[in-house]
């Protein structure tokens, strides 16, 4: 049976004559009753008996009728589900993210994101970025650090700072005290090498080495040694205990690059696209 089946018999018992439903259904007479006739045969029973002036439901017809009501009913009520289904964001979504990210402005992200699109399930991969990037097509979007990949959508979130940082009752033996290094590309730390080499007048060595920056500043912040500090990190490092000097690369600050990649084709995805806008709103 087809969903206009089940309207011709609730209009047939609605309205009671073959004409007037036809008037309503905008269809022929003879149309309503060669269909009436091909239901009533599908079921082997008749629903109405015809009389001059109007229709009369049998006892299987009214049956029949109730059943036509409900299964209507049931069309509407999910039409109303997809169609809010429609306006909803939802399905999954796989982000691909620096560490450093993901220790810093990820989670204010996601705390978010999650409140306005509770039906998203959400995968993340935190890791260097270097590593994000070696595997962009398992994601649908990325926040990456350092240079753009190539070939994709690659949207600048914002710069960084550097610092040097040490603790201020010791600045006078700061270049005696254990340089903290975190793991990150070769050309990134090939300029930090050169600042401290230049600006402590010391040869360049890593006492201790870490594989996260967030390591690096716990160790900081515990008395541990110095270390030279994106700005995005530097939050909750008391300014009365140490000491903030910028890092300059031939009279220009060290900058580190924060973007959004991904395929411009993701963008059709609504939680993509949801999590792009998102992010964008979020560092202007």
């Amino acid at each position: 049976m087809k969903i206009e089946d089940y309207r011709l018999i609730t209009t047939l018992d609605e309205t009671k004559t073959l004409r007037k439903a036809a008037e309503m259904l905008y269809i022929s007479q003879p149309a309503v009753t060669q269909r009436l006739k091909a239901i009533e045969n599908a079921f082997g029973v008749d629903i109405f008996i015809r009389t001059k002036k109007q229709l009369i439901t049998t006892t299987e017809g009214s049956m029949i009728i109730e059943h036509a009501k409900d299964m209507l009913n049931r069309e509407r009520l999910f039409l109303d589900k997809m169609q809010a289904h429609i306006g909803e964001v939802n399905g999954t979504i796989s982000i691909g993210c620096s560490s450093l990210i993901g220790q810093t402005l990820l989670p204010e992200v996601l705390n978010l994101y999650t409140r306005q699109f509770p039906n998203v399930e959400i995968q993340v991969q935190v890791g260097s970025s270097e590593q994000i990037k070696a595997n962009h097509r398992d994601y649908h979007v990325m926040i990456i650090r350092g240079n753009k990949i190539m070939n994709l959508s690659n949207t600048h979130l914002f710069n960084d700072e550097h610092y040097f940082i040490q603790p201020q009752n010791r600045r006078e033996e700061s270049s005696k005290l254990p340089f903290i290094e975190f793991q990150a590309d070769p050309i990134y730390i090939n300029q930090i090498k050169e600042w401290y080499s230049n600006q402590l007048g010391e040869d360049y060595h890593a006492m201790i080495t870490v594989d996260q920056v967030a390591t690096c500043k716990e160790m900081l912040m515990n008395g541990v040694g110095v270390t030279i500090l994106p700005e995005i990190m530097m939050r909750h490092i008391d300014r009365d205990q140490f000491d903030f000097t910028r890092v300059n690369i031939e009279d220009q600050p060290l900058i580190r690059s924060t973007y959004l990649s991904y395929d411009s084709s993701m963008v059709q995805l609504p939680q993509v696209e949801s999590f792009i806008q998102l992010v964008m709103e979020y560092v202007k």
